[in-house]
């Protein structure tokens, strides 16, 4: 799947999302489950994750071209299932209207 195929894709699914009649009770329950979640990470946790975050940011120009064409359509092919689920997972949705 190209660039423009999958902008494409996310634009839709953002539209179905968007026009959804009930997001809004999606994202209460959203907001809900993440901040439940928020309250299992421990401080140490939360501190490993920052740091890993800034690691990464100060390597990323060094590793930035080095993923193999394996993992490059590995990344492909897990994004491409999402976008499928997604669409079915919304889709519930719009029939719901």
């Amino acid at each position: 799947m190209n660039n423009k195929g999958q902008e494409f894709e996310w634009q839709e699914l953002k539209d179905i999302w968007t026009n959804s009649a009930q997001t809004s009770e999606i994202n209460i329950q959203m907001s809900r489950l993440l901040d439940e979640l928020k309250g299992k990470v421990s401080q140490s946790e939360k501190d490993w994750i920052k740091s890993d975050v800034a690691t990464l940011k100060v390597n990323w120009k060094q590793f930035k071209g080095m993923a193999s064409q394996f993992e490059k359509d590995s990344i492909k092919k897990d994004l491409t299932t999402i976008t499928t689920l997604l669409k079915k997972f919304l889709n519930l949705f719009k029939k719901n209207k």
